[in-house]
């Protein structure tokens, strides 16, 4: 099955092979991405999703192929060629095409895609029920804010997560600080309290995370970005990881060891409850 694909200023379809051997996203991971939801084919946080893009490619001194304004009609249009309501669009930004070289081009040409594509978001049943997640070392690279395509640690993280039987691997440092999920950010849960790693080099600022922090916060629940300790873990009353496609997901078990007798706490769903009324139109998507 093909899904309607965006390529440097064209709609085809995935079924058309569009990449050039020699991108520089394909030889050396030299691209940053994107993944945000849409629901009724209307984009959600669309426009966070729009300048946290432009931060990363600031970052790697990439152009940025849109304005805010072509960027929005762009996935309007690509939204309208979708032939289903609900699913996910991704986007990648390289720096283009150029002869293999570690040294790139200083003008070079962006190769901008983007795709949707149809996405089973979690039920109300996995929503209450939630997760099992293990731990992990963080092998990733020191720039972990740049959402950039290289992925292989998380890649590795996430099927170790797989093959323990679990649906997410929390990265540790090595002074065992919590970091993050291989794809999602976490949460603990202590006496009403949040805590949360904060933003820096070492955790994506995620689009997710941050609503759910306003959406605490504007219910008077506390919120300590600070570090958190693995010996931590095993005594919180919650846990939830959040992302684009999980939401606001509760984590009953951490390592085979079961959090707050497995069941769902009460200020994650309070925020699962908040968050969905805020995708499903409580405020403007965009």
């Amino acid at each position: 099955m093909t899904d309607v694909l965006y390529f440097n200023g064209r709609f085809t379809n995935t079924g058309e092979r569009v990449l050039g051997v020699e991108d520089r996203g394909f030889q050396f991971g030299d691209a940053i991405y994107e993944v945000f939801k849409f629901l009724g084919r209307q984009p959600i946080f669309l426009l966070d999703h729009f300048h946290r893009m432009e931060r990363s490619l600031e970052q790697l001194e990439i152009r940025c192929p849109w304005t805010e304004e072509a960027f929005e009609a762009t996935i309007r249009e690509l939204l309208d060629r979708t032939a289903f309501d609900d699913g996910i669009v991704y986007v990648q930004v390289s720096r283009g095409e150029s002869l293999r070289a570690h040294f790139w081009p200083e003008q070079a040409e962006p190769t901008a895609v983007a795709y949707s594509r149809s996405f089973k978001f979690p039920d109300a049943a996995k929503k209450e029920r939630g997760i099992k997640v293990i731990t992990t070392r963080d092998i990733r690279w020191s720039s972990c804010e740049i959402k950039s395509v290289n992925l292989l640690g998380n890649a590795i993280a996430k099927k170790k997560a797989q093959r323990a039987g679990a649906d997410e691997a929390i990265f540790l440092a090595d002074d065992q600080t919590v970091r993050e999920g291989a794809s999602s950010s976490f949460f603990a849960v202590r006496s009403g309290r949040i805590v949360t790693h904060p933003l820096d080099e070492h955790i994506l600022p995620g689009v997710v995370r941050d609503r759910v922090i306003g959406l605490a916060l504007a219910a008077k629940i506390r919120v300590d970005e600070r570090p958190l300790r693995e010996a931590e873990l095993f005594d919180l009353d919650e846990a939830f990881i959040t992302s684009t496609t999980q939401g606001v997901m509760p984590v009953t078990e951490i390592d085979d060891r079961v959090i707050a007798n497995s069941r769902r706490g009460e200020v994650t769903t309070e925020l699962q409850r908040l968050f969905d009324d805020l995708e499903c139109g409580g405020s403007p998507p965009l």
